[in-house]
């Protein structure tokens, strides 16, 4: 009997201490997109000036098991408790605790960053707030694609990223609907985010141009994209065209090296049958100058002779 009183003592003094000390939560629910960024807000009474050593905040998210994300303990941050989906993304805007604002700034949020959030302020007194925070992701940018399958087929292509699990809906000029005849495919990767893929086979005109929607029901919302058949008719042809002046271009380059290589050998062996020319002159002369030089030395010889002869008689 005696632990169940004491109990109920405890609790009304409890919430009768509490009702001097109260936090509030001037927003409960928070909308944000995701790779953007939020700032969550409680608010508590100072009554004064601030007396850090008497201050403690502690911010986690109700999920499955309780996630701790940022914990100031009498004036000093403790970083060590911290669940590490956040770490790196969370901030404490310390200089507005003297005003009497908890503001957590979360960067880069995430789609696991979604769900209930519990501010607590323990300052000569201790009260709570819950907080809601949603994260939405829409189909924003959406790749597209045109491509030619020859005789006047072409398989159009349009991908985008978001949550939940969007619908494609294809849509010729006259806005038919064509979605029964594309290929829809999803998957998810570790964002948690949809990589939705569609793609449309379908005869057509050059000047046709066809529409696909993504279609998010969740959010009400629909994004969409214009394919241009006559677009991709033009980058074919000038595809080809470049094609075509690419091998013109090798074709001339080729012969040209080819008339270069002829011009090349025609002068190398021009300047070798000069060059044979001039060693056979030099050859001719040097057999002229032997000749003469011998026949210098025979008269030599014979003037010799006589002259001996004479001295003799």
């Amino acid at each position: 009997m005696e632990k169940p009183l004491l109990l109920y003592i405890f609790i009304f003094y409890w919430h009768f201490l509490n009702a001097l000390f109260t936090v509030e939560a001037p927003q409960s629910l928070y909308i944000v997109e995701h790779g953007n960024n939020v700032t969550m807000e409680c608010t508590f009474p100072v009554n004064g000036k601030l007396k850090f050593r008497d201050l403690s905040v502690s911010w986690e998210k109700k999920d499955k098991l309780k996630k701790q994300i940022y914990v100031l303990v009498k004036g000093e941050e403790d970083f060590k408790s911290q669940h590490s989906d956040f770490k790196g993304r969370i901030k404490l805007l310390k200089e507005k605790l003297t005003l009497g604002r908890s503001l957590l700034h979360i960067s880069d949020v995430r789609l696991m960053d979604a769900g209930v959030y519990r501010c607590v302020i323990d300052y000569g007194g201790a009260d709570y707030k819950m907080i809601n925070l949603q994260v939405q992701a829409p189909y924003r940018n959406i790749t597209q694609g045109v491509v030619s399958t020859g005789d006047n087929k072409w398989k159009l292509t349009c991908q985008s990223e978001g949550y939940p699990q969007a619908k494609v809906i294809w849509q010729n000029r006259e806005h038919e609907d064509l979605s029964d005849k594309a290929n829809t495919s999803y998957e998810t990767g570790s964002d948690q985010l949809y990589r939705v893929t569609s793609t449309l086979t379908i005869k057509s005109r050059t000047d046709e141009i066809f529409h696909c929607i993504f279609w998010n029901k969740e959010l009400q919302e629909n994004t969409s994209a214009i394919l241009h058949i006559a677009d991709a008719a033009d980058d074919a042809l000038w595809t080809e065209s470049r094609r075509f002046i690419g091998a013109i271009l090798i074709v001339t380059a080729s012969f040209g090296s080819v008339l270069l290589f002829m011009l090349c050998m025609r002068k190398a062996r021009a300047i070798k049958d000069n060059r044979a020319t001039v060693a056979s002159s030099s050859i001719a002369k040097l057999s002229k100058n032997k000749d003469t030089h011998d026949c210098r030395g025979a008269s030599f010889e014979d003037e010799e002779l006589k002259y001996m002869q004479i001295e003799k008689t």
